[in-house]
C-alpha cells in the first residue's frame, strides 16, 4: 500500500542487536581466529575490529589462561554450549577483566560446526565489590570493630603460631595483660564517645611502641593483651612493659579533653610460667589483678 513502510528483516534486526549491545559479541573459527567484532567488544577490550579480525582470540587471554581457550573450543567442537563461564580476559592496555562468557557453536546449512560465537560481559566491578565485601567480613571476624586491633580469636591464633616457633627453636615469648585503671570514671563523666576515642588513641599508641612482629589485641572493655613473640631475656620484657605503660599513661588529646589513665599489667613468659596459650593468658590475667592492688601504674610477673 502507498505510504506503508517496509518492516525490517530479521537479519537487520539481528545486526542492530549485535551492534547496539553493551556486551562484547564476536565470532571465531574452530581454530579460534576472530572473524567478527562488535562495538561492545571494542569498548570492553580496547581493540578496534581492524586490529583483531584475523587474529587468534588468545590475544584476549592472560598467558596463564591459554589453555582456558583450548578447553572451551574443545567443548564447542563436541557441539556443547558453554553457559556463563567466568574467567579472566586482558584489555589492550594490559589490565585484567573479570568476564562472564557464553560461547555457542555456529553451524552451517548442513548442521556442521564451522565456528563459534561468544558473548562476553564485563563483571569486574561486581566481582571487586564481592571481594571487598568478603575482605571486610573476614577483617571483622578477626578484629575489634572499635580499634581495628586483632580480637581474641586472632590473638589466640598468633599466640599458637608463636608457641610452635618457640618450641621448635627453644625460644621465649611473653604475654602481657594490660587493664586501664580509671577508665570507667572517664566513661561515666565524659560519655562513651569520649571513652571510645580514648581507647582508639591508646590502641594506636600501643601499636606504635611495639615491634612489627608483636601483636596488640583488644579483648573487650578496657583490656589489652599483647604478645611479644620473640624475647631473649626476662629483662627484655621488663623494658617492653615500661614502654607499654608509658604509651598508655601519656596524655591523650581527645576533642577538648587532655586525658590520662594509669594501667595495671600482668606478664607471663613461655616456658617459665606455662606451656600453653591458655595457661599463659590466664597467668598474665591473674598477675594483672595482683598489680591492681597497688596505686598508679604497676606491673607484676606471673608466679
Amino acid at each position: 500500500m502507498p505510504g506503508q513502510l517496509n518492516p525490517p528483516q530479521s537479519d537487520e534486526i539481528l545486526a542492530a542487536i549485535v551492534r547496539d549491545s553493551d556486551d562484547a559479541i564476536l565470532s571465531k573459527t574452530l581454530d579460534a581466529v576472530i572473524t567478527s567484532w562488535n562495538p561492545g567488544a571494542e569498548r570492553m577490550y580496547g581493540y578496534t575490529a581492524a586490529e583483531v579480525i584475523g587474529k587468534p582470540v588468545s590475544i584476549l587471554a592472560p598467558t596463564d589462561l591459554a589453555n582456558d581457550i583450548d578447553s572451551i573450543m574443545a567443548r564447542i567442537k563436541m557441539g556443547e554450549r558453554v553457559h556463563h563461564y567466568e574467567t579472566v580476559r586482558k584489555h589492550k592496555d594490559g589490565h585484567l577483566l573479570d568476564v562472564s562468557l557464553t560461547v555457542s557453536p555456529i553451524r552451517d546449512g548442513q548442521g556442521r560446526i564451522v565456528g563459534a560465537s561468544a558473548i562476553a560481559r564485563d563483571i569486574t566491578a561486581q566481582r571487586q565489590a564481592e571481594r571487598d565485601w568478603e575482605e571486610r567480613m573476614s577483617h571483622l571476624a578477626y578484629h575489634d570493630p572499635l580499634t581495628g586491633l586483632p580480637n581474641r580469636l586472632l590473638f589466640n591464633d598468633r599466640l599458637a603460631q608463636a608457641l610452635t616457633t618457640a618450641r621448635r627453636h627453644g625460644g621465649k615469648l611473653a604475654v602481657i595483660f594490660a587493664d586501664l585503671n580509671n577508665f570507667k570514671s572517664i566513661n561515666d563523666t565524659l560519655g562513651h564517645s569520649v571513652g571510645d576515642a580514648l581507647l582508639q588513641a591508646i590502641a594506636n599508641s600501643l601499636v606504635a611502641c611495639l615491634r612489627s612482629i608483636d601483636t596488640v589485641s583488644r579483648h573487650g572493655g578496657d583490656e589489652f593483651v599483647i604478645l611479644l613473640s620473640e624475647i631473649n631475656h626476662t629483662s627484655d620484657t621488663a623494658k617492653a612493659v615500661q614502654k607499654i605503660a608509658a604509651s598508655i599513661e601519656t596524655v591523650h588529646r581527645v576533642g577538648p579533653h587532655d586525658l590520662k589513665v594509669t594501667t595495671s599489667i600482668g606478664i607471663s613468659i613461655y616456658p617459665d610460667h606455662g606451656l600453653t596459650g591458655e595457661g599463659l593468658v590466664n597467668k598474665a590475667d591473674a598477675a594483672m589483678y595482683r598489680a591492681k592492688s597497688g596505686l598508679g601504674t604497676k606491673y607484676e610477673f606471673a608466679g
